[in-house]
């Protein structure tokens, strides 16, 4: 490797002039096409059976992906007001995004006046189409079974559009347009939520945060890195070569068309905190190489083994991601995989050229790790000496214990603060008009053979439909489904065809009604253009499948998906075990449930996995058994501990949460193979007090480094999104952890060995 870094710096303007070009290519080429990733897609399993029957549900009634747009007024029921939304809907229903909308001036009146169930068909009134009492409208909608929580709420002092959405790549478009054309109406209270918004909203947040807090991270890093190097040089270097990295690894992201999600959105963070350890190992190295009279090249050639061996485990642990079956975090694993190969590559390249170019001052540093040796290790020696061992015998098995016993269930809701719009959105959404997640019951009788008699005078086209689900006895089990669910708490509006019959029913004076009246239901009452549109997303055309669909109540104290949808199962088995109807159930909700559920055994089969492949590279690296295993405890240890934390204060595992392992894996055991490298250096280079040497040296850069990691981080702590917020927290903490165990433990045994 000496010959290597002897040519770069070298020929050190050449090197650079290629650097920039090979940096400026994949950006030149990248930039343009790197893209944030908000589709509901992301929130789904990777081969899920369940996304498959999902994809058809779509295709054979309608796609399940909506908006629904609720507006809060006292006086909704007013001529002026329907103007208003009449004037919305028509502006959001000309969107090309846009499938469809349902919303109160939609809703079929039945009861203006209320007459009899055979002369209902012909009493059809909408309003602003004819001239009604307002105040019995109300009363209609706010009882009605099809369109209480759907238009209205049940007190009437809110109304809502359901706002079907095409199946699109993504939502960012759809979204931005509905909020643009929300804006022009400031005199209406008005809230928007739904799965589609909720992917785009913490995007939108990410984004924010990637925006406000890495300036201000990046502003904290360059004020600590010239505060412990007390030169501005070097705390120059590493940010430049941090902004080289990230710039190339973009380019090369929009290269390969990997957007960034909801998953990766830290990807950013985690690539900048890993170039400026491996800067800071670099740059600290070569202070201490020209104190000793060391060439550069040899100072290069003596951290190169122990930063490659730290850059490849930490591939590892990252490329470990790769065996989930969660897309999102797979797209993360590659991502992370080539950031730490390109920022690899590039530090050793950048870095000895711009220090040849002009070097940095090597007696300004301040001595961190010769306060840390005599103010902190050497008067607690004694103490961690009689301890660690009973600790780490106690700790593990209760770390262990801890963690498999972490919560998968999290609520969209407890992402965002209190006081931010989508939170007020999604509550006020939930508590009026019956939740946000869709779930869908599918329920499918077997095909009938019918008799059609053609010299029947009453045959016609239509009579060779079998009536299926319109015979009163499988109304019945469809009815009594949907009532007996509509008593859980957890599930909020539900619609199927029943809530058609149970209109009906009303209109009949509250009596059941027969096969006749069901006939007369399907081909009179509800054969206007909305109640058929409505109609066709809830039956398919040969009557054999109906949907009922319920949305999930997010907000709901005791949710628990996981569980619910367990019972729903086991209800409908138990229904429906002695009749010949087959049913599925499928929506956003199981999707998204399935992915929690899957969380757990991908964590434990990554983690198992990067523990075994870094414990395997480091018996190469050190060719000692028990100085491998020393080593790759620390990052157990520090994993174990960020998870057990979670468990304990029942902070779930989802989605953004499982990241943080990696970060603990990824810095745990960067740190811990820069001390035990030093030490071993130092012993076989018969240094009487290879402890104390190892922390002068490499813990000097260890400290560097996680002290500015560490405060920089808990900036985080001011954001509105709380999973930026947790991300700084157990960031800031694993990495505290990684360096304290790696600081304190490893010389304390490698001494003692």
């Amino acid at each position: 490797m000496k010959s290597i870094f002897h040519k770069i710096i070298e020929y050190k303007y050449l090197s650079l002039i290629l650097l920039i070009l090979v940096a400026f290519f994949s950006s030149i080429n990248g930039l343009d096409r790197f893209r944030f990733d908000a589709s509901s897609e992301t929130l789904v399993l990777d081969e899920d059976p369940s996304y498959e029957f999902y994809e058809e549900i779509n295709n054979t009634f309608s796609s399940s992906e909506y908006l629904v747009l609720a507006i809060s007024d006292q006086n909704i029921f007013s001529n002026e007001f329907f103007l208003q939304i009449q004037e919305l809907e028509n502006s959001i229903n000309n969107l090309e995004e846009v499938e469809s909308v349902i919303s109160i001036l939609d809703a079929p009146l039945f009861e203006q006046p209320k007459l009899s169930l055979i002369k209902s068909a012909t009493n059809v009134k909408y309003i602003l189409q004819d001239e009604l009492d307002l105040q019995s409208v109300k009363n209609e909608l706010i009882k009605s079974p099809l369109f209480t929580e759907l238009v209205v709420n049940k007190n009437g002092t809110a109304t809502a559009m359901q706002i079907n959405l095409k199946q699109l790549p993504d939502y960012d478009e759809a979204v931005k347009k509905i909020r643009e054309i929300m804006n022009q109406y400031d005199s209406l209270e008005m809230y928007l939520a739904g799965p589609a918004m909720i992917v785009v909203d913490t995007i939108d947040y990410i984004k924010k945060d990637v925006q406000t807090f890495g300036s201000i991270t990046f502003l904290i890093f360059f004020v600590l890195l010239i505060l412990f190097f007390r030169d501005i040089w070097p705390a120059i270097i590493i940010m430049l070569n941090a902004s080289l990295v990230i710039l190339t690894t973009i380019g090369l992201l929009g290269i390969f068309d990997w957007p960034i999600s909801i998953v990766s959105s830290n990807f950013l963070t985690l690539l900048f905190i890993s170039s400026i350890a491996v800067s800071v190992h670099l740059l600290v190295k070569l202070s201490e190489g020209a104190k000793t009279k060391e060439s550069k090249e040899q100072s290069l050639s003596k951290i190169f083994v122990p930063c490659a061996y730290t850059a490849l485990t930490t591939m590892v642990g990252f490329a470990s991601l790769l065996l989930s079956n969660i897309q999102p975090v797979i797209d993360f694993g590659k991502m992370m995989t080539l950031g730490v190969a390109v920022n690899f590559i590039i530090t050793f390249i950048f870095i000895p050229i711009l220090i040849s170019i002009k070097d940095q001052k090597h007696k300004t540093q301040i001595q961190l790790a010769d306060l840390y040796l005599k103010k902190e290790y050497m008067p607690w020696k004694p103490v961690f000496k009689k301890i660690y061992m009973p600790v780490f015998i106690i700790c593990l098995p209760l770390f262990l214990f801890l963690s498999t016993n972490l919560k998968v269930e999290n609520k969209f809701i407890d992402y965002f603060d209190s006081e931010t719009e989508i939170y007020k959105g999604m509550l006020f959404i939930d508590e009026d008009f019956g939740g946000t997640t869709p779930i869908d019951i599918i329920l499918t009788l077997p095909e009938e053979e019918v008799f059609i008699d053609e010299d029947d005078l009453f045959f016609s086209e239509d009579s060779e439909v079998s009536e299926y689900w319109w015979k009163q006895k499988n109304m019945q089990i469809l009815k009594d489904i949907q009532l007996h669910l509509n008593t859980w708490p957890e599930l909020g509006k539900d619609l199927s065809v029943v809530n058609g019959v149970l209109l009906a029913e009303s209109l009949n004076n509250n009596n059941s009604i027969g096969d006749l009246e069901l006939a007369f239901v399907k081909n009179s009452l509800l054969t206007n253009d909305k109640a058929e549109d409505l109609l066709s997303s809830l039956i398919t055309d040969d009557q054999r499948s109906v949907r009922i669909t319920y949305r999930i109540n997010d907000t709901y104290e005791g949710l628990n998906r996981n569980e619910t949808l367990n019972e729903i199962s086991s209800f409908l088995d138990n229904k429906l075990k002695d009749t010949d109807v087959d049913y599925k159930v499928s929506g956003l909700g199981v999707l998204y449930n399935n992915l929690l559920q899957s969380l757990f055994d991908s964590q434990i089969k990554t983690l198992s996995f990067v523990f075994i492949s870094i414990f395997i590279m480091l018996l190469i690296l050190f060719r000692s058994f028990f100085i491998s295993l020393l080593v790759v405890i620390v990052p157990i240890f520090s994993v174990g501990a960020i998870l057990s934390l979670m468990s304990l204060l029942s902070i779930p595992l989802d989605i953004m949460t499982i990241t943080i392992a990696s970060i603990s894996v990824g810095m745990s055991v960067d740190y811990a193979i820069h001390i035990a490298w030093r030490f071993q250096y130092e012993k076989e280079n018969n240094n009487p007090d290879p402890e104390s040497a190892a922390i002068l040296s490499s813990g000097q850069a260890v400290l560097i480094t996680g002290l500015t990691i560490v405060i920089g981080f808990l900036v985080f702590v001011f954001s509105y999104f709380k999973p930026t917020i947790l991300f700084g927290l157990f960031a800031a903490l694993a990495i505290w952890i990684g360096m304290f165990l790696s600081l304190r433990l490893i010389p304390l045994i490698l001494n003692t060995k």
